[in-house]
């Protein structure tokens, strides 16, 4: 359970005083809340209508996650966001595809959801494809066209047999207003040991070349029982309403994921992605590959950066740890999160971002900077200098002359640890809303950089608020988009959540580690850390509904 006193307010308030001074001043756009889940009527049907799923989302306080963030360049006023939001657990459903739209420059949002959601019998519900094929969805990914056309691509899947695992392509059009279609990419197979489409991204050409408004898409295709897996990526030159058979871009020589692509003012198309070194014969690096035709055929695949130190949540145990039967040796408590790549490409070259580990341990944001995505005659710098905090999930873009890169960042946290997940104190304990999310900017073609903080309160990603488990998830990156006139940064927040104490706990070891959340009135039957069994409320209990799990997604211009 979490009890706050005044010298944790006292040492947060100068904790992001010292963050501040550390890169700079804060930034003159305000934080923004783009899931507004707590107001009622505020999530509503494409066609301005509701139903009984969205009026229970706009006052369920679920939790939303894996921001999405785009740009208009057809008018920079209006963007649009997504995430892995679960406000359909409010009506005993599962996650589902949020979509919200700002036209005001990101000042105010309105909420909604893709169509096709289960239960969904408007329609466009109806007659989506993943009506009554998938209860599940997420991995959001989104661009404009310079049309206004909006593309937001999806995975949607069943927890259970069948599992599915597709992956669509929603489109709207009109600034993003009107919703048009859902469009099949990739479908996976029924089997849960069959193929699964994840790990999604698109683009779109913005650029005046012959192949304007051409999407891509990439995703990895994970082949059932299989250690290897492959990158692929295909297109759309009709606007979505279909996409070519893909190409394989990676060799599948180990477990390769998240894929992240990027068009060049010439209309290139460059792609990055990470591996896995879950076979002995495989390290942890960074590849990247270049397509000069629209997507029909790639360059050799090169690796940018070799064995590598990751980042990853099993470099502290195991991928993620709680409370209960989530607890890990170590006592400590923290979401999954990884090493990540990020490409964007402009008029002095491709720029790509990742963070790994100093020999010290610190996770720091890295950059390779190459004339054509080709050739790397520079090697890979940091971003800065900041002794202490770790920095990771970054996402870069480039608009105006300026490179924008945005990465979560905890060197405001007093109990910092090169050894430790972010948020934690040596003990285990809650050390406070210390993780922000700090953006860089280069004018020089990504060789100097100079920060500041984006956000404007500190979050902890620790928080026991996974629905009613007992560990944490906040999504597996954070999002800019930026075209001429505008940058925008999207990222997952936690400073609605509301605290408290856990009613399973009977002072236990794992009591009292401040990483409890508001569940007043959830039916649990108390137990130990090492009673392994315990019952909770059905996902769709009120109980749940009071802050405790209301993680948000915040947005700012950067």
């Amino acid at each position: 359970m979490l009890r706050r006193f005044s010298y944790r307010l006292l040492a947060l308030v100068s904790a992001f005083a010292l963050l501040n001074a550390l890169v700079g001043p804060a930034l003159a756009a305000s934080n923004s809340r783009v899931t507004n889940d707590a107001s009622a009527n505020s999530y509503t049907r494409y066609d301005g209508g509701t139903d009984a799923a969205l009026t229970a989302c706009s006052t369920g306080k679920r939790a939303q996650n894996e921001p999405t963030v785009a740009v208009d360049p057809h008018n920079t006023n209006v963007i649009t966001a997504g995430s892995n939001d679960y406000c359909l657990q409010t009506v005993g459903g599962d996650v589902w595809a949020g979509y919200y739209r700002s036209t005001d420059g990101g000042t105010t949002w309105s909420n909604s959801l893709v169509p096709g959601f289960p239960g969904d019998a408007s329609p466009a519900g109806s007659a989506s494809p993943t009506s009554g094929v998938c209860n599940a969805a997420g991995d959001p990914t989104q661009s404009f066209d310079n049309s206004g056309r909006l593309f937001y691509g999806f995975i949607c899947f069943n927890r259970a047999k069948p599992s599915n695992g597709n992956f669509y392509v929603a489109t709207y059009q009109n600034n993003g207003a009107d919703y048009v279609r859902t469009t099949a990419v990739a479908e996976g197979t029924p089997s849960v040991w069959g193929i699964f489409n994840d790990k999604v991204n698109l683009v779109v050409d913005q650029t005046s070349g012959p192949r304007s408004g051409t999407i891509y898409v990439g995703w990895v295709k994970y082949p059932g029982q299989a250690a290897n897996n492959v990158l692929q990526i295909a297109r759309s030159t009709d606007h979505g309403v279909s996409f070519s058979k893909p190409v394989r871009v990676s060799q599948g020589l180990g477990e390769e994921q998240f894929a992240d692509l990027a068009v060049g003012p010439d209309g290139s198309l460059y792609v990055t992605w990470r591996v896995f070194a879950h076979q002995k014969s495989t390290s942890v690096d960074i590849w990247t590959a270049k397509s000069t035709d629209g997507g029909l055929t790639f360059s050799s695949p090169v690796r940018i950066a070799t064995s590598i130190s990751a980042f990853d949540g099993e470099a502290f145990g195991p991928g993620a740890c709680g409370d209960g039967p989530f607890a890990c040796a170590s006592g400590l408590t923290y979401p999954r999160f990884a090493t990540l790549s990020a490409v964007t490409a402009d008029a002095s070259g491709v720029h790509i971002v990742w963070n790994e580990r100093l020999p010290s341990g610190q996770s720091k944001v890295f950059v390779r900077n190459s004339p054509d995505g080709l050739t790397w005659p520079t090697a890979a710098a940091q971003v800065d200098t900041a002794a202490a905090g770790h920095q990771w999930f970054p996402d870069i873009a480039s608009a105006d002359g300026t490179i924008t890169a945005v990465f979560y960042d905890s060197r405001a946290d007093p109990a910092y640890s090169p050894d430790r997940p972010s948020g934690n104190t040596a003990s285990g304990a809650n050390s406070g809303n210390v993780i922000n999310v700090v953006s860089a900017h280069s004018t020089d073609g990504g060789v100097t950089w100079t920060e500041a903080t984006a956000t404007s309160a500190g979050s902890n990603l620790n928080w026991e608020q996974f629905g009613s488990r007992r560990n944490s998830f906040m999504g597996d990156y954070i999002y800019v988009s930026a075209v001429p006139g505008r940058v925008v940064g999207a990222w997952t927040d936690t400073r609605d959540v509301i605290t408290g104490s856990d009613p399973r706990e009977t002072g236990g070891s794992d009591d009292a580690d401040g990483f409890d959340v508001f569940q007043n009135g959830c039916a649990y039957t108390p137990n130990d850390i090492n009673a392994p069994s315990y019952s909770s409320p059905s996902i769709a209990d009120p109980c749940l509904s009071q802050g405790g799990l209301d993680s948000n997604i915040y947005a700012a211009g950067l």
